[in-house]
């Protein structure tokens, strides 16, 4: 067909083309709307390798985004994958079990723990470390996130929500519980074998160059909630500074223990720690952030009218998920290719620079560190009395009321 058109209009002139006039006008725009659209998906992964036999911890996964992407290839990748769920409920059973049957994967677990949850973050990494020998570990995927409604100026306010220990919830979800979670994990990822190439990836944002960074108060604990868009590109900003450190900490400590054995000393390069900016999305976040919150506008002005240029200007999931696929299999990572034992950073299929003056700042990384444990220590004693006491007043109520049986 193409040929004939071709030809009609070498030989006869444009004016024997049907539609001539309309196809003029219409092509280029829609050559401009395919270019724009292969621009903003974004490169793919092209590196793959074979996960038989490892196993990953994993958070985000049940997104239905970005997270169930990267699950799903996982899966078919033959990973043994442990996601680590807020709620282990019928829903998520089930989605467990549609994984398992679409990637013909039957190591594919689900493990209760809210990662916005101090208690339930420590219950879980004390489980995974209460083994002997050290559990295999092949790395973690940290895909979980909350970003909160900014409000509309005029109209509404933004709305603190707080997680069960008080704080700002996307400081507990996007920073401190991973952090948490990361840091308590330490002794299990250190303890891998040299020859086990173990990668922590964690998603970021590109918001977070517009994060502040409270070095005395990391938790945020103390700061007003006057914008829920500070919170959390700050979130981001502290978890990218903190992670860092955690890569000089691991590196060092392997390269420690293994001399104090006298062993055939170790790099700790076969540990890496990347944190991967997958770019705009349209996931939950963003249309809770489009919407603000109002099913109304949800349906109206993000489904409706703002949709097309959604669709064309941001990613799906999928594509997304490139870039969480290309840290975890690209060959740049392992060890015989590493140059340095610095934090990497990726976007769009390739490794960036970050862009803070404050990532090359090591001694504000590291006082961040300690500040962020030290805060999350005291926090996770207050709320351990806070359980205590909670207890006792439950059992002397149930005490009470058998003897009122009685």
């Amino acid at each position: 067909m193409p040929l004939n058109i071709l030809g009609t209009a070498l030989l006869e002139g444009t004016d024997k083309i049907p539609y001539y006039e309309e196809i003029k006008r219409t092509l280029p725009w829609l050559v401009g709307t395919a270019a724009i659209k292969y621009w903003s998906r974004g490169p793919s992964n092209t590196w793959e390798r074979q996960l038989h036999g490892k196993v990953y911890l994993v958070t985000g996964a049940t997104s239905q985004g970005m997270g169930t992407s990267v699950a799903f290839e996982m899966a078919k990748l033959g990973a043994q994958l442990i996601f680590l769920n807020r709620n282990v409920d019928e829903w998520a059973t089930d989605w467990v079990e549609d994984l398992r049957e679409q990637t013909g994967n039957e190591l594919l677990y689900m493990e209760q723990c809210d990662i916005a949850d101090l208690y339930e973050v420590r219950q879980f990494a004390t489980k995974w470390l209460n083994n002997s020998p050290p559990r295999r570990l092949d790395g973690v995927i940290v895909m979980s996130g909350d970003m909160e409604p900014i409000g509309i100026p005029h109209f509404s306010k933004p709305v603190r929500q707080s997680s069960i220990d008080g704080l700002e919830k996307q400081m507990a979800v996007n920073f401190v519980g991973v952090f948490h979670l990361l840091d308590l994990l330490q002794p299990s990822i250190k303890a891998q074998p040299p020859d086990r190439d173990v990668r922590i990836i964690i998603s970021t944002c590109w918001t977070q160059v517009m994060g502040d960074i409270k070095i005395e108060d990391p938790l945020w604990q103390s700061q007003n909630y006057k914008s829920a868009l500070k919170f959390f590109s700050s979130s981001k900003l502290q978890l990218g500074l903190t992670m860092m450190e955690l890569q000089r900490r691991l590196t060092a400590d392997v390269k420690k223990v293994s001399k104090e054995k006298q062993d055939t000393e170790r790099s700790g390069l076969n540990i890496k720690v990347v944190m991967v900016q997958p770019g705009t999305m349209r996931s939950n976040s963003l249309r809770r952030i489009v919407s603000n919150g109002s099913v109304f506008l949800l349906l109206v002005l993000y489904c409706i009218v703002l949709y097309p240029f959604l669709w064309l200007f941001t990613k799906s999931g999928n594509r997304g998920a490139q870039n969480i696929l290309y840290a975890l299999n690209t060959p740049e990572f392992e060890e015989v290719n590493l140059k340095d034992t610095n934090t990497k950073y990726v976007s769009d299929c390739s490794v960036v620079k970050f862009a803070r003056k404050e990532f090359e700042d090591i001694d504000l990384q590291k006082q961040l560190f300690d500040n962020t444990r030290r805060d999350i220590l005291e926090l996770e004693k207050k709320m351990a009395i806070i359980r205590n006491a909670k207890k006792k007043k439950d059992d002397k109520t149930k005490d009470e009321k058998k003897k009122g049986e009685k």
